[in-house]
């Protein structure tokens, strides 16, 4: 009798604490997604916590798993605490199994077919190559780029002489248009080290339309620091792990923190022009769940949001595998596909490309 009143009581105890840490989990998931509403500038340590919102959801996940084996009755906990932030998870890793994501679908006169694509200055000879048989291959209406040099559009003269492109360039940001533009350049001033950020008019299904191409703030983390912070993890060495957190913290943070009013300024511009068709698009250096990210789309929708399947990386580092390249309408348009390009190697992400039409009234 006493052993198993032991027995049982223990039974209890392991299931209590596993209860708590579900309900941990699941208050740090919760944690994640209010951390969207206040701006980084404030306390830019702790909104780096929503980078790691997949890991707090896949660990729920896992005690749904966890329960429906060792204690059924309690399988609610982490399916209620996922429910509740539902659409964020949704933000993260859409499913759109019905949806049109193929890159090739048909594409109609009323169709705008548009790229954002970081390309990564395009250094060597192949990589610029590359990029031209993927502009060729695609025939975008638009395309959008960052990091993009200055000199490219000079450099291929011969090629762009041949094709219908307009363009327009701001520093390492630029925009190749086959629609005319309506304006030059409007410049968006904000805090920012090095990034940069412009719109400009574009006639297209027969009005104006708001293009805004965007690099916010990078973390200027280079190759090394990114291979020193794979290697910590495996490092047994704490000092070496200590060092190498804090130096990747104080990065991700100050360039957190400039993304943040580098948001502010572009949702200002967006509210400014609501009645007009806009589009907002480009490297925005965040993840579905941010600050930066769900400013936007609590004024407009994400392309891969309404479109996409699974979580989208566009980042290719294996180290920081993420999507952060991003494309968002306003409600006078629909959205018809949306998808990523990763057959493409010539920069470290891969663009995106999109299908907009104007929605019937």
């Amino acid at each position: 009798m006493k052993a198993q009143t032991v027995k049982t009581g223990l039974k209890r105890f392991t299931i209590s604490l596993f209860l708590g840490a579900n309900i941990c989990t699941i208050l740090l998931l919760w944690l994640c997604v209010g951390l969207t509403f206040i701006s980084p500038d404030f306390m830019p340590r702790l909104s780096l916590l929503t980078l790691a919102f997949p890991i707090f959801l896949i660990v729920d996940i896992l005690f749904i798993f966890f329960w429906l084996l060792f204690h059924a009755r309690l399988a609610w906990v982490p399916i209620l605490g996922a429910l509740l932030v539902g659409g964020y998870i949704l933000d993260y890793c859409p499913l759109n199994f019905s949806g049109k994501s193929d890159k090739n679908i048909e594409v109609s006169d009323s169709t705008l077919t548009i790229i954002t694509f970081n390309v990564g200055f395009l250094y060597k000879d192949e990589q610029q190559e590359e990029f031209i048989k993927f502009l060729n291959t695609n025939d975008a209406d638009i395309v959008c780029l960052q990091e993009i040099s200055k000199h490219f559009i000079s450099d291929h003269k011969d090629w762009f002489n041949t094709t219908a492109f307009h363009y327009l360039q701001s520093a390492n940001v630029a925009i190749l248009s086959r629609l005319p533009f309506l304006s030059d350049t409007l410049s968006i001033n904000y805090p920012t080290r090095s990034n940069r950020s412009f719109a400009c008019w574009i006639d297209c299904f027969g009005d104006s339309l708001l293009l805004v191409n965007n690099h916010l703030e990078s973390n200027h983390l280079s190759a090394e620091e990114r291979d020193d912070y794979t290697n910590t993890i495996t490092d047994p060495n704490r000092q070496a792990i200590k060092h190498s957190s804090v130096l990747l913290m104080d990065k991700l943070s100050e360039a957190v923190a400039y993304r943040g009013k580098q948001a502010d300024s572009i949702c200002s511009l967006v509210d400014r022009n609501a009645e007009k068709n806009v589009i907002v698009c480009g490297d925005l250096n965040d993840t579905p769940i941010s600050y930066t990210y769900q400013r936007l789309a609590r004024r407009l929708t994400s392309a891969y949001r309404e479109k996409g399947f699974g979580p989208g990386f566009t980042f290719s580092r294996r180290s920081f595998p993420v999507r952060i390249d991003h494309l968002f309408y306003s409600s006078g348009l629909e959205c018809s596909s949306c998808c990523i390009d990763k057959t493409i190697s010539c920069s470290d992400h891969y663009p995106l490309i999109v299908r907009l039409s104007k929605k019937v009234q």
